[in-house]
């Protein structure tokens, strides 16, 4: 097995983590191809070393099945669409059990699911148990739909992996509150010790003299550095998980990444947003997300019909043309997510964009 299978395996893997039945578009994406395509049977196939994921269907039951007996393996050797209008012509699948028995299968097409580095997970395929064919529109639609399941599992992808570092962060955080309660002793036996040297000294039972500015002093020392120790050690994990993460935003650049306040103004974003948008950072921070949108948008109130419908519901999900700073139009998709406090007020949001323009013309 050569390098790039094993990271294609260790990519279907992760993929393989996604719920897609958590969202609905995936079925919505199956359900239409089927329908433009007219074919009975049409299914999001994820490949392993061993198995074809069928992980949305429709047309049948079956959820895994051999990769032995699978179209899909030939599918994904190539960046192409595959189409096999009869397969008892075929010598790759004319002694394929589903092709000489049970299903019966006759027709099969194929896009690949490919990532920007050009690994291929799995299809988005069509079957049909009689020869047929798809024409050049409908072989155009099944890419574009294919592209569009990819960008559907990488957000979902990402919205796993951003809720795991959540978790990780509070549990960490967690972590610390009880330290931060066993150091506590720590703390109260040097402020003890202070506090009643004081309180002597103030009674009169006790000389103030140079053995007990000492002992006042070395208190105080022992305090100060076991605070020391204490912050720096919080500090230092805090920043630590702090930077990892801002890092990892930071450096995604396939994808426009914001953070709003609650009323859409920009707090941060990432090298995607400016590469997407056209902004500089410093250019765009603090102006009110709306920017991005056509003068027709904003007179019917579409980017604050957004935010509220996302901190109505937790999440907002559309398409539509977007300005970059040059004037310059590009069709985005855009999820807003609503950020809320420990008492479930909203705090702000999170805006993720990605540029499908070319997969729009495309269609």
């Amino acid at each position: 097995m050569d390098g790039n299978e094993l990271k294609r395996l260790e990519a279907v893997r992760k993929f393989l983590n996604i719920d897609f039945k958590n969202t609905s578009e995936f079925q919505e994406i199956v359900e239409l191809a089927a329908e433009l395509c007219e074919k009975p049977v049409a299914l999001i196939a994820l490949l392993d070393d061993e198995r074809n994921w069928l992980k949305v269907r429709r047309g049948v039951d079956i959820e895994i099945m051999p990769r032995d007996t699978s179209f899909c393996r030939y599918c994904i050797r190539e960046d192409k669409l595959l189409v096999v209008e009869d397969a008892t012509h075929d010598e790759r699948f004319v002694k394929n059990p589903m092709v000489v028995s049970e299903p019966n299968v006759r027709f099969y097409a194929g896009a690949p699911l490919s990532l920007n580095n050009g690994l291929r997970l799995g299809t988005l395929c069509l079957f049909d148990v009689k020869p047929n064919s798809i024409n050049s529109v409908q072989q155009k639609t099944l890419i574009v739909l294919s592209r569009q399941v990819v960008y559907m599992m990488e957000l979902e992808l990402n919205r796993i992996e951003l809720a795991k570092h959540i978790q990780e962060i509070e549990a960490k955080s967690e972590s610390l509150r009880k330290i931060a309660h066993m150091q506590s002793h720590d703390i109260r036996q040097p402020l003890s010790s202070i506090m009643g040297l004081v309180y002597l000294a103030k009674r009169g039972d006790l000389e103030i003299d140079s053995e007990w500015i000492n002992m006042l002093s070395d208190a105080a020392g022992t305090l100060d550095s076991r605070i020391h120790d204490i912050v720096n050690e919080t500090v230092a994990d805090r920043d630590i998980m702090e930077a990892r993460f801002n890092k990892m935003v930071e450096e995604i650049e396939d994808y426009a990444i914001l953070l709003l306040d609650a009323n859409g103004n920009v707090e941060n974003w990432n090298k995607g947003a400016e590469k997407i948008k056209g902004y500089r950072a410093f250019e765009i921070i603090g102006k009110n997300f709306s920017v991005f949108y056509t003068d027709e948008d904003r007179s019917k109130r579409v980017p604050n019909n957004l935010i509220k419908k996302a901190a109505e519901l937790g999440v907002a999900k559309t398409e539509g043309w977007r300005v970059r700073k040059d004037g310059s139009r590009f069709w985005g998709s855009i999820t807003i997510t609503a950020v809320h406090d420990d008492e479930g007020n909203v705090i702000g949001f999170t805006k993720v964009t990605r540029d499908l323009t070319s997969v729009r013309n495309a269609a």
